[in-house]
């Protein structure tokens, strides 16, 4: 039985994002928590009144962050890192003009809204992007204190939050990173040992081949000439004229005479090319990546369906996500072409759509099982959506193969 899995790097994908959202997750909480720390600092330090605006920064913040855990955009990092970082410098010189004791006596509130712009990778889908968003939200963090100090005339005083922050995020994100070195290196690509496995027994059709057709060929007719009278009669040549025919045509090398290199392939590839550019410009960027190598006979009408499908799911994803990436995956065996969409948008319970809706289910599901392909979606509030397509093919001939038919 086949089970449906994300690819490899797909998987690594999620992941990682997921780690960026429960940075997010985590800056809301302590946004929340920050509100009573202050109120409680304000009453005992007698600065109520003052406060206000801080409380207000709080609040903003906090807004702005639960936006991004529900729907991460890059936009909305674009906004919380503006937001935070003119925030952080409002709060911090409101505090120090009321109490410049709070340095000492409350440093780790002065430095709240700071330290959580070292937290502000939410898009990050990799750990490369993860790592260099904490570096950019820790230089950020940075020059709030330091403007902070020119301001107020106050000493620069950082603090080991942020600093400590952005250590904890780069030793996540180092552990995924190892953790997927690791994977690579002790778990087999399954993808690329299916396509050795193919290949194998493609290998040893063909020696089955090249020994069966040489037996009836070559090995015959050398002891048909060794066993003739001295003079071939014309039934003789004639036998030996088609034997060489025979070898010296390619076609008893393939697995049967109509496998053809189809030209629709390179069409379909261009298709997807120009499809993907204009969703790039319409704000969605899509990372592509493929498994498997080969060339496919597709039915008459089915590259049609594969791009009106692909279309669709992207199109689901720009208009109903709210997530501006989107993962391809594209691969084949020797039985189907198979390719997911996956995003980390705001997902959906598919069991509550409606049967007399469009979209999935007409757009994407139902002109599958139209080319008796089949559709497998996967979805959640808040978790994103991965739809995986599967459509048969005729056959299909590795690059290797094409190469042998070319010479």
């Amino acid at each position: 039985m086949r089970v449906a899995v994300l690819p490899r790097d797909v998987a690594a994908r999620v992941i990682t994002g997921a780690a960026a959202r429960s940075f997010s997750a985590v800056n809301a909480v302590l946004f929340a928590l920050s509100i009573p720390m202050l109120a409680e600092y304000a009453t005992t330090h007698d600065i109520g009144a003052i406060a206000v605006i801080p409380y207000l920064v709080l609040v903003v913040l906090l807004a702005v962050t639960v936006g991004m855990v529900i729907r991460p955009s890059r936009v909305g990092l674009a906004v919380f890192l503006v937001l935070g970082t003119a925030g952080a410098i409002v709060f911090q010189v409101t505090l120090v003009e009321a109490r410049p004791d709070v340095l000492h006596e409350a440093l780790y509130l002065f430095n709240r809204p700071a330290t959580a712009l070292v937290l502000a990778g939410v898009t990050a889908s990799t750990v490369r992007a993860g790592i260099l968003w904490a570096v950019v939200g820790f230089g950020l963090s940075t020059g709030v204190t330091a403007t902070t100090a020119v301001l107020t005339g106050t000493p620069f005083t950082s603090g080991y939050g942020p600093v400590l922050t952005l250590v904890l995020v780069v030793v996540v994100y180092g552990a995924f990173g190892l953790i997927q070195v690791s994977l690579r290196r002790r778990v087999p690509d399954l993808d690329q040992l299916e396509e050795q496995t193919r290949r194998g027994a493609y290998t040893e059709g063909l020696r089955d081949r090249v020994t069966a057709t040489v037996h009836d060929t070559l090995l015959n007719d050398l002891a048909l000439v060794m066993n003739a009278p001295d003079e071939l009669d014309d039934r003789m040549r004639s036998r030996l004229r088609e034997d060489l025919a025979t070898l010296s045509s390619p076609d008893w090398l393939r697995e049967s005479a109509d496998i053809v290199v189809d030209a629709q392939d390179s069409e379909l590839r261009n298709r997807i090319s120009t499809l993907l550019n204009d969703l790039q410009w319409r704000g969605l960027t899509v990372h592509v990546t493929g498994s498997g190598s080969g060339i496919y006979r597709l039915a008459a009408g089915v590259p049609d369906v594969l791009i009106d499908v692909l279309r669709a799911c992207l199109e689901n994803v720009l208009q109903h996500s709210g997530a501006t990436v989107a993962e391809v995956d594209l691969g084949g065996t020797d039985r189907e072409i198979t390719f997911v969409v996956s995003d980390q948008g705001r997902g959906f319970d598919p069991e509550t759509i409606a049967e007399d809706r469009l979209g999935l289910t007409h757009s994407v599901v139902e002109r599958v099982r139209a080319i008796g392909g089949s559709t497998r979606i996967w979805s959640a509030p808040g978790a994103g959506t991965s739809i995986v397509v599967r459509v048969p093919v005729i056959d299909q001939v590795t690059r290797h193969e094409e190469a042998g038919h070319g010479a």
